[in-house]
């Protein structure tokens, strides 16, 4: 049986990471990356116009953050085709983490070391997709 692709928009505003993630994402069967952003602005304005299924934050951007697009996402979810949600950061205090679950996202993964977890995660919901 074929499924239609994942669709992804990646919101990250380090050029490595981001070279990392989409390489990552790219390999993997059943995955289209829709676009890939490093701001808030961006990201609203991406995530409306492609409706992914899933959007990967990171919290710090280079304008804006990573709460302010989970809050967008949050007030209008229709707007954006109601898309999984999951925060890929360093910033992983207890507090921000509270906020971030808040906002109804799947999942939260720490850049320092759960890359693979992350990368698991996109890869069960391609097969699903």
């Amino acid at each position: 049986m074929i499924h239609k692709p994942l669709t992804v928009l990646l919101v990250e505003d380090s050029p490595i990471i981001r070279q990392v993630v989409l390489e990552s994402l790219t390999s993997t069967d059943n995955i289209e990356v829709v676009g890939f952003v490093d701001s808030q602005i961006k990201a609203i304005e991406q995530l409306e116009r492609y409706k992914p299924n899933l959007v990967i934050i990171d919290l710090e951007l280079l304008q804006g953050n990573g709460l302010g697009v989970l809050k967008e996402l949050e007030q209008a979810p229709e707007k954006f085709g109601s898309p999984k949600k999951v925060v890929f950061t360093n910033h992983t205090s207890p507090v921000l983490k509270r906020k971030c679950q808040a906002l109804d996202i799947e999942g939260f993964f720490d850049k320092s070391y759960q890359l693979d977890d992350l990368l698991d995660y996109v890869e069960s919901l391609s097969a699903t997709a």
